[in-house]
């Protein structure tokens, strides 16, 4: 990949320094390294991803240019306990068990139906100050 623009080659160095997550710095040096002479291969080595993922990067780099940096919505795992939904049952069981958070805990995966770990329970307090 040839890049002779160097406003873009100076955009992809700033998101390559300062970019919101590592997904997006890994990116644009991959693009960089490319641009640098450095094969697919190599790249991947550097990044410890796949050739398939560096391909993956450039393909999506041509088609959507900058943008195809960035970290697309509803991607990672889902939150098991939503706050506006959960809260108050989740509220309601430690407020009648205070000093039994295991007993406010069984009841709560009892009554919402749903498989969580304690340790997920107690962050979810501790998160929402319950």
């Amino acid at each position: 990949m040839t890049i002779t623009d160097k406003q873009i080659l100076k955009q992809l160095t700033e998101y390559k320094n300062n970019g919101q997550t590592k997904q997006e710095r890994a990116r644009a040096h991959a693009i960089l390294l490319s641009n640098n002479g450095k094969t697919a291969k190599e790249i991947a080595e550097i990044f410890a991803v796949t050739q398939r993922s560096v391909f993956g990067w450039f393909k999506d780099y041509k088609e959507d240019g900058l943008s195809s940096l960035k970290c697309k919505d509803g991607r990672g795992r889902k939150r098991i306990l939503d706050e506006d939904a959960h809260k108050a049952i989740i509220k309601k069981h430690i407020e009648d068990y205070p000093h039994q958070p295991k007993q406010a805990y069984a009841l709560t995966i009892e009554e919402l139906k749903i498989a969580m770990s304690y340790d997920t329970f107690k962050r979810f307090l501790k998160r929402h100050s319950i």
